[in-house]
């Protein structure tokens, strides 16, 4: 763990702001999937190391194995143990839910999906904040018997993130593990960033009014033309077939404009659009006014 000592040693106050930020991101973000049952204070940092494990984790884990994908890339990893991620899969279930539990040691299949999909929202959402452009994968949710064992599946070099808290009013600590490289390079580019903006001029009176206004923003499932007479001879049950695959990407559109493409994701029970593409900030300033 030496790079890691040696990257702390150098960055351990950023670091700790960022980590703060991207502990609370990953919690709120679980707490909005899980009817805001979560509570957790603020979070201390360590080497990845198992003896770091925080107190009151025990065997048998869980852990999300995730990649932060685009410039800012690297493994990072949601930890907790299986009473954890069981008590976070019935939120997400919900109490009507009809799923039963897995075996002391294992989830049953629908706590394993519903502990996935949380895990990739929260995944999601820390990319975010390490500034990873191109998002986050689930790589794998891996069961480990031992913190000798969940450790090997870790990277080598890894920072620990970690808080008490509660799920569902019980204490239940939950791990974020981020590769030692992949904080490194989230360090280096919040600097850049804050070089970057100390170089750029003012904002306009202007374009500090135009940020400030709220706009409509809407995803298009599909287009096409129709003549009046077709509009015209449409009732209730009436289907219009459209071209547009279903796989294909959304339009999204701010204030009539097209800015960017996406593909629908189920956010809890609602829906959502993972954006893969969207313009420049300047130009998309540009075109709303």
């Amino acid at each position: 763990m030496k790079e890691t000592a040696t990257f702390l040693g150098e960055y351990g106050k950023q670091f700790s702001e960022l980590a703060n930020t991207v502990y609370g991101t990953c919690i709120d973000r679980l707490n909005s999937l899980c009817g805001g049952k979560l509570s957790f204070g603020q979070p201390s940092v360590a080497e990845g190391a198992a003896e770091n494990m925080p107190a009151g984790l025990s065997g048998p884990f869980v852990a999300a194995l995730c990649e932060a994908k685009g410039d800012i890339a690297g493994p990072f990893n949601i930890i907790v143990d299986i009473a954890t991620a069981r008590a976070l899969a019935a939120l997400r279930l919900g109490p009507g839910s009809t799923a039963k539990a897995g075996a002391e040691t294992a989830l049953a299949p629908e706590e394993t999906e519903a502990f996935r999909e949380l895990a990739l929202n929260a995944a999601s959402a820390i990319a975010e904040c390490l500034g990873a452009t191109g998002g986050a994968s689930l790589r794998e949710v891996k069961a480990a018997a031992s913190a000798a064992e969940m450790r090997a599946a870790l990277p080598d070099e890894a920072v620990f993130i970690f808080a008490s808290g509660k799920v569902a009013d019980a204490a239940r600590p939950i791990l974020l593990a981020c590769g030692t490289d992949l904080c490194r390079r989230a360090i280096a580019a919040g600097k850049d960033e804050q070089a970057a903006a100390g170089r750029q001029p003012a904002l306009s009176k202007n374009l500090e009014r135009i940020l400030k206004i709220p706009v409509p923003v809407i995803v298009v499932l599909a287009e096409k033309t129709l003549s009046f007479k077709e509009v015209l001879a449409m009732n209730e049950g009436t289907v219009i077939e459209f071209e547009k695959s279903s796989s294909e990407t959304l339009k999204l559109l701010v204030n009539d404009r097209k800015v960017g493409l996406g593909r629908v994701v189920k956010v809890g029970e609602r829906f959502g659009l993972r954006i893969e593409e969207i313009g420049d900030p300047a130009d998309i300033v540009q075109k709303l006014r």
